[in-house]
C-alpha cells in the first residue's frame, strides 16, 4: 500500500492521521479530538500536548504493532506486495485489529471500512489444522482473508469467542483471544506458559487469563485479550501499548542488554504517568518473573493501559518459565531479560542486588525484601496448585514435575541469600549449575 495516510480511530473517534511523504512519517492529532475532555493519547511517547510527531517515534510505534520476527514481516510484505520493513504499508493492511484500542484505516477506505467486518465460525478440527501448519511453518501466522496483527516472536493467531465455540474475525471486527502452539524447541512449552501465568495470578499479580487447550491432538495456550471487553453484547477495544512504544523506542531495543530500558527507566516512566502504585506492580512483576525463572520479561512484555488521562499498569502476559531445559549441565535460559541490581542470572541474585533493585525502583529496600520473601514463599505452592488444576493427561507431563522442583529450589536459593550483602561472587557452583542439577 502506498496510500496518502492512515486514519487513526481510537475509542470510536478520529484521533489523527499517520502520513508518509518522501519516506518521512508523521502523526498529527486531530485538533477537535485533542480538545475532547476524554481524549486518549495514541502513545505516552506522543502526548496530547503536542499536535504533530515525526519519523522516529511514529516509526517505533508502528513497528511495535507488528511481529518481532523478521521472517513473518517479510512474508507479510511479500503477500501484500510491499517492501521489507515497510511498517506504514503493513499497518495499513492489517491495522484494523492490532494490539490496543487504535485502528489504522487507509484514508481511501475511511469511513466505509470502520465497523465493517464479520465473524465466521471455525471448527475445532480447523483450529487443530491451523496449529499443525504453524508447527510445520512457524511463519504461517496470517490467513489470506485476515487483517490482524500482534507483536512478539512466538507463532500465534487470533480467534473470536462465539458462545461455546470459536470464530475468525474479519475486517474491523475485534478478536478476543490469542492462540499459541508454544515454542517447538521447549517440550510442553504451551503448558509451561499456562501454569506459569496461573501461578503468578495465584501469587497476587494481575495476569492475563489463560487456558491450556488441546484441539484434537494439538496442544495450545489460549490467552484472553485484556485489551478487549464485552459491553451490552458488543466487543470493544481498550487502548494499551507496550513499554517500548510508550518510550518511543524501536522494538529491536526491547532487551536491556541491547540498549533497551531497565528497571530505573521504566520505574521513572510509570511514576510520572501512572503513579507509585504502578511502580509497585511493575517491581513485584520483576520479582515474580525472576522467581519463576522466566527469561523473556523484556520491555515489550510489559504494557500500560490508556483511557483519557488515566494510565495503569497492564496485566502480565507472555510469562513463561525457562527452567525446564538444560544442556551440558547448565540451564539453556540461565538469566532474566532485566537486571536486578546488576545481576540477571537465576540463582545468583542476593541481598545487595535486591538493594540495588530497590534503589532503581525508588522504593525502600525493606519493602522490596518483603515482596521477595512473600512471593518466594508463595511461588512453589502456587505453581503446584496450577499443575494440580490440570486434567490428568497434561498434569503427568515430565516437564511440569521438573519445573516445580526447580522453581522450589530457585525460591530457596533466593530466600537463603536475601540478606547476603557481600560484594564478591559466591565461590562454588553457579545458580545455573545448581538449578540444572535439580531433577524431578
Amino acid at each position: 500500500m502506498t496510500g496518502r495516510g492512515l486514519i487513526v480511530v481510537l475509542y470510536g473517534r478520529v484521533a489523527g492521521v499517520v502520513e508518509r511523504a518522501g519516506g518521512s512519517l508523521t502523526f498529527t492529532y486531530d485538533d477537535d479530538y485533542r480538545r475532547l475532555p476524554a481524549a486518549t493519547p495514541l502513545s505516552l511517547s506522543m502526548p496530547l500536548t503536542g499536535a504533530r510527531y515525526t519519523r522516529s517515534v511514529v516509526e517505533a510505534f508502528l513497528r511495535g504493532l507488528l511481529p518481532d520476527s523478521e521472517e513473518v514481516r517479510r512474508r507479510w510484505a511479500t503477500h501484500f506486495g510491499l517492501r521489507d520493513r515497510d511498517s506504514f504499508g503493513l499497518v495499513g493492511q492489517i491495522g484494523g485489529d492490532a494490539a490496543g484500542g487504535a485502528q489504522f484505516i487507509p484514508v481511501e477506505n475511511y469511513p466505509s471500512e470502520v465497523g465493517e467486518g464479520s465473524v465466521q465460525p471455525i471448527s475445532e478440527a480447523a483450529i487443530a489444522q491451523r496449529l499443525r501448519r504453524l508447527r510445520e511453518d512457524p511463519t504461517d501466522w496470517l490467513r489470506d482473508e485476515e487483517r490482524w496483527s500482534l507483536a512478539g516472536v512466538q507463532s500465534k493467531f487470533t480467534l473470536r469467542v462465539l458462545g461455546d465455540g470459536w470464530g475468525v474475525a474479519h475486517g474491523c471486527e475485534p478478536s478476543t483471544h490469542i492462540v499459541k502452539p508454544g515454542i517447538g524447541v521447549i517440550p510442553a512449552q504451551a503448558l509451561i506458559e499456562h501454569v506459569s501465568m496461573a501461578a503468578a495470578s495465584a501469587m497476587g499479580l494481575k495476569v492475563a487469563t489463560t487456558r491450556y487447550v488441546e484441539f484434537e491432538d494439538q496442544p495450545a495456550i489460549v490467552v484472553t485479550r485484556f485489551d478487549r471487553r464485552e459491553r451490552n453484547g458488543v466487543w470493544e477495544r481498550i487502548h494499551q501499548e507496550d513499554l517500548c512504544q510508550a518510550m518511543g523506542l524501536d522494538p529491536s531495543r526491547k532487551y536491556e542488554s541491547e540498549r533497551g530500558p531497565g528497571v530505573a527507566r521504566i520505574a521513572r516512566l510509570l511514576r510520572d504517568t501512572a503513579g507509585p502504585a504502578a511502580v509497585e506492580e511493575f517491581g513485584r512483576a520483576v520479582v515474580a518473573n525472576y522467581l519463576l525463572g522466566a527469561p523473556d520479561a523484556h520491555a515489550k512484555n510489559y504494557s500500560v493501559m490508556l483511557a483519557a488521562s488515566a494510565v495503569a499498569f497492564a496485566a502480565l502476559y507472555d510469562m513463561a518459565s525457562g527452567l525446564t531445559t538444560a544442556r551440558d549441565g547448565q540451564l539453556r535460559y540461565p538469566r532474566g531479560a532485566m537486571s536486578i541490581g546488576g545481576e540477571r542470572a537465576f540463582g545468583q541474585v542476593r541481598g545487595r542486588n535486591w538493594s540495588g533493585f530497590a534503589t532503581a525502583l525508588g522504593m525502600p529496600a525493606d519493602t522490596v525484601r518483603d515482596w521477595v520473601r512473600s512471593l518466594a514463599d508463595l511461588a512453589p505452592q502456587a505453581l503446584s496448585d496450577a499443575v494440580r488444576g490440570l486434567p490428568a493427561g497434561p498434569r503427568s507431563q515430565p516437564a511440569l514435575a521438573l519445573l516445580t522442583a526447580r522453581v522450589r529450589m530457585l525460591c530457596e536459593l533466593t530466600l537463603r541469600d536475601l540478606d547476603d550483602m557481600s560484594a564478591g561472587r559466591r565461590i562454588g557452583r553457579s545458580g545455573s549449575e545448581t538449578l540444572a542439577g535439580v531433577t524431578a
